[in-house]
């Protein structure tokens, strides 16, 4: 799955790191089908971690450096854009057609 930055997801498991030292360092956690805007990304040891414009916090020391913590990336998903234009044409009015 590729995720980028801008993109926007939704937290499929609310299950985070039972880590103290990372808990401590979050302000706050994403809540279970809550959409969020990626702000950044990065990799540590074999996983990607992202970071929300919606939930900052502090930075603090972990074994990559002084960084802000971040999120699984296996928590969440891609939105889906859905467009309803197809829908909206089924609501347009139809001229009649003559019947000969």
């Amino acid at each position: 799955m590729s995720l980028h930055v801008g993109q926007l997801v939704v937290c499929v498991n609310d299950a985070f790191s039972p880590c103290e030292y990372w808990r401590q360092a979050v302000q706050s956690l994403p809540k279970l089908h809550g959409i969020y805007t990626i702000r950044h990304t990065r990799e540590a040891h074999g996983l990607i971690g992202l970071c929300f414009h919606e939930i900052r916090s502090p930075h603090a020391h972990f074994s990559e450096g002084y960084v802000e913590p971040a999120f699984n990336s296996k928590n969440f998903r891609p939105v889906k854009q859905t467009s309803i234009e197809i829908f909206e044409k089924l609501l347009a009015p139809v001229d009649p057609v003559e019947v000969v």
